[in-house]
C-alpha cells in the first residue's frame, strides 16, 4: 500500500563499499537537503545585506557630498532665517 520513494526510483547509497539501509538513506538525503537549504538562505541574505549595506553607504556619501559641497549657502541661509523671523512670538499657555 505505501511505499517508499527509495523503492520508486530505486535509490540506493553506498559508503565505503557497503549499501546503507533505506531508512537510513532518507535520513541522509533530508539531512544533505537541510544543509543546502541553510547554506542556500546563508547566501542569499549575504547578498542582501550586501545591496543593503552598499545602498546605505551610497546614500550616506551622496549626503555628505551634498553638506560639503552646499555648507555656505546652508550657513546663509540658517543667518537669514534668524534675522527675519518673528521675534515678538507670545509664548503659547495651555489653559484647560
Amino acid at each position: 500500500m505505501f511505499t517508499i520513494a527509495t523503492q520508486w526510483f530505486d535509490l540506493r547509497v553506498q559508503i565505503d563499499q557497503q549499501w546503507i539501509e533505506p531508512f537510513m538513506t532518507i535520513l541522509l538525503i533530508t539531512l544533505v537537503v537541510a544543509i543546502l537549504v541553510i547554506v542556500g538562505f546563508a547566501v542569499a541574505l549575504s547578498v542582501f545585506a550586501a545591496l543593503l549595506f552598499a545602498l546605505g553607504a551610497g546614500i550616506i556619501g551622496v549626503f555628505i557630498a551634498g553638506i560639503s559641497a552646499f555648507w555656505p549657502v546652508l550657513l546663509f541661509a540658517i543667518i537669514i532665517y534668524y534675522l527675519v523671523k518673528d521675534k515678538n512670538e507670545k509664548p503659547r499657555q495651555n489653559n484647560y
